[in-house]
């Protein structure tokens, strides 16, 4: 019986009407018919009176009714079993990320992800380099990852939040009480480089022919904010990180504000496994909601 169709016939019970179905369902009104007209031709039997105002069961198809119902039940159960063979009751999803994120987001994504999905383990992968967040996106290492800014790979990727850069300064620096960082005079200042930062990176903040005037070289963030808290320099974090910092630094604004995108991709949404669509989705729906 490779011509019912359970949902589109209980739509048009529902509606009594091939068009409001259609509209519903978002076929066209012909292809409603075409499905309704193919179903009696399976069966041999009228199942509709076709009246002015629309269509009504006749009394074959309110025998049959019972049937089409339980029928669209078992077609609905069967989709879920197929859901879960393809990833949504188990398996693995690995993902890629940074600190700022995998310490402000990341839990209550997991947390939210898990609830939905508790059969599903989460594979986390750390990596600061962007550029190599995006080469494991695309390789397939990793079945989706955070990004910064637009990818340069094919990679597919949802924009989910602005992040401001912001500069942090020690308590008894001289700027520690003022409202803004001047954007132009980064450059005089003695700096902490962390040892993943890109070139990318310093575009944002530095006009072409200048650069930051590196005084120390952390290959962490937070070892790069220890030091900013002892005096040692300046460095620059995200509004993200530096929500609530693990050391005693002042957080200040660039004037004028410097910002970048974050975001989430995955190398193509039609071939990544139906998990690690979900796991996007519920990223992107917990970060909508929670800033």
């Amino acid at each position: 019986m490779e011509k019912v169709n359970a949902e589109v016939f209980l739509k048009v019970v529902e509606t009594g009407s091939f068009k409001k179905a259609a509209d519903l369902l978002n076929y066209t009104q012909a292809g409603v018919s075409y499905i309704i007209n193919a179903m009696e031709e399976e069966y041999g039997l009228k199942l509709f009176y076709r009246e002015h105002g629309g269509v009504r069961l006749n009394e074959n198809g309110k025998e049959l009714l019972p049937l089409i119902r339980q029928l669209d039940r078992d077609e609905h159960f069967i989709r879920e079993k197929i859901n879960a063979i393809k990833g949504l009751s188990s398996g693995t999803v690995r993902v890629s990320t940074f600190n700022s994120v995998y310490i402000r987001w990341l839990p209550g994504i997991l947390r939210c992800f898990e609830e939905k999905h508790p059969g599903i383990r989460v594979e986390v992968i750390s990596c600061e380099d962007n550029i190599e967040n995006e080469r494991m996106i695309f390789s397939r290492e990793v079945d989706c990852g955070f990004l910064v800014g637009r990818p340069s790979l094919e990679i597919e990727s949802i924009d989910l939040a602005e992040d401001a850069l912001m500069a942090a300064v020690s308590t008894d620096h001289p700027f520690a009480e003022r409202s803004a960082f001047p954007l132009n005079e980064l450059p005089a200042h003695p700096y902490i480089m962390i040892s993943f930062d890109k070139s990318d990176f310093y575009d944002l903040l530095f006009q072409p022919g200048t650069g930051p005037n590196t005084k120390y070289v952390a290959d962490n963030e937070f070892a790069a904010m220890a030091m900013v808290s002892q005096g040692l320099g300046i460095s620059v974090f995200s509004r993200l990180l530096l929500s609530d910092p693990v050391f005693p630094v002042c957080c200040l604004p660039f004037d004028p504000p410097v910002t970048r995108t974050l975001g989430i991709g995955t190398r193509s949404m039609k071939t990544c496994t139906a998990a690690a669509r979900e796991f996007i989705r519920c990223a992107e729906s917990w970060i909508h909601q929670h800033t």
